[in-house]
């Protein structure tokens, strides 16, 4: 996918010119920084090798530009300094600056998401964002010492990764003309958003911040009960893990992760991550003529796993 990955990356880098020549460099900061590009990736691996190449790339820049924008507001949200190893625009433009520059870049989202030929493209994208706004606004608005469970932290990583996964798999497919290609496809990437949140949330615990290229640790003091939390909070009793919950914003860092090694923490995240590649596969078993980009990037997912798994090294 090479020629395509190149043609990204001119078309995204091209998009700082279309905004107003006194935001171009706030924009240009946001949006050059190279990040994995994984959604971009799928988008590419679910469409067809016949696929038209300034659609895929369009729908590519998309969905890359939509995630951008909420890492912006969630850098606020969280107060973040460091993101892909770099300063984030909320440390370097102040707060209010960075949610009117993710604003105006999920604008630019919906403009080109408009603009594509298959209606069902800004049907797609605008179901998607509101998913994701959604999500984030109930989590912020839910009471930090409810205990969170398993299916209730499945549902809220949904709206968090894997509703823009989903949308990514989508969209690529959508460049088939196969509506049962696009619904295995969005099945998958659904599957693997999650997979790669819960990975997220095991890095914000056994990563440095060099290993990670963001601020870590957010996750704490914001009094978020992720995935490897969850698990640990399952080895206490109900009174024990209300009142850990409760106190969690102020609890010490390092002393939870010793716990979580010494629980085996770390296997169960992994079990899981495994368990959502998994059903990714399972979803795409039934198109061999189609899957084999979206079976590689399982298999990159899989690698994922095995980082993971050295972190606490």
């Amino acid at each position: 996918m090479a020629p395509t990955f190149r043609k990204f990356e001119e078309f995204l880098v091209a998009q700082v010119s279309t905004f107003s020549p006194e935001i171009r460099d706030a924009a240009k900061f946001a949006i050059i920084p190279k990040g994995k590009y994984i959604r971009p990736t799928l988008v590419m691996s679910a469409a067809s090798e016949s696929a038209g190449l300034d659609t895929v790339v369009r729908r590519s820049a998309v969905v890359e530009l939509a995630h951008l924008s909420t890492l912006i507001h969630d850098d606020v949200i969280d107060n973040a300094s460091v993101r892909r190893s770099l300063p984030t625009a909320n440390s370097r433009y102040g707060a209010r600056t960075a949610i009117l520059l993710g604003d105006v870049i999920f604008s630019h989202v919906m403009v080109m998401a408009v603009e594509d030929p298959d209606r069902r493209v800004i049907e797609e994208v605008s179901k998607c964002m509101r998913v994701i706004c959604e999500g984030e606004i109930r989590q912020t608005l839910s009471d930090k010492t409810d205990l969170v469970s398993r299916a209730r932290y499945y549902d809220m990583v949904y709206g968090k990764t894997g509703a823009l996964f989903e949308l990514s798999c989508r969209l690529g497919a959508m460049a088939t003309g196969s509506r049962g290609w696009e619904s295995a496809a969005a099945e998958a990437g659904k599957e693997l958003g999650i997979a790669y949140q819960i990975y997220d949330d095991v890095c914000d615990w056994f990563m440095s911040e060099a290993q990670a290229g963001k601020t870590l640790g957010t996750d704490l003091v914001s009094g978020k009960q992720t995935f490897p939390l969850i698990i640990m909070l399952e080895r206490l009793s109900k009174d024990k893990a209300r009142e850990f919950v409760k106190n969690l914003p102020s609890s010490d860092f390092l002393e939870i992760r010793r716990r979580m090694f010494e629980e085996g923490v770390l296997g169960e995240c992994s079990s899981e991550i495994l368990n959502r590649i998994a059903l990714a596969e399972a979803a795409l078993e039934k198109f061999p003529n189609l899957n084999a980009r979206l079976l590689d990037c399982c298999a990159a997912f899989r690698r994922m796993d095995g980082v993971c798994n050295r972190s606490q090294l």
